[in-house]
């Protein structure tokens, strides 16, 4: 078990989670989120048609942020900290005090995972 001791000097019994469980969590996240976000762009091409280029445009980045921002941020927030790839592998989030996030957590987690991951591929 981890040494984690939270600031009321209370130690948690929690094991961190390895590198290659949350490499495959990530992996499955991401494709999971890859097939919604390519399954709702082929529906909003399909329905954007009649629309001019800059309409399409504004709808496909809404769809961008919806889906690959605010998706995951959802899915944290509503499964407390759990999403399809960490259930999978047996993890979770949790706050530093051993308990579930909450949506300010899930959404700074979205918010520098868009940073971190998708603009500079994880390199930061």
């Amino acid at each position: 078990m981890s040494g984690l001791v939270t600031g009321e000097a209370v130690a948690l019994e929690l094991r961190p989670a390895k590198l290659p469980s949350r490499m495959l969590a990530l992996l499955i996240d991401m494709a999971v989120v890859w097939a919604v976000y390519l399954a709702v762009t082929v529906g909003v091409i399909a329905s954007t048609s009649s629309l001019d280029d800059a309409a399409a445009a504004a709808v496909a980045v809404a769809g961008f942020v919806l889906i690959l921002v605010g998706g995951p941020i959802a899915v944290e927030t509503l499964s407390h900290g759990r999403s399809l790839g960490k259930l999978a592998c047996g993890l979770r989030v949790v706050r530093d005090d051993g308990g579930p996030i909450r949506f300010r957590h899930a959404l700074v987690r979205g918010a520098v995972g868009v940073v971190e991951i998708l603009l500079t591929f994880g390199v930061v």
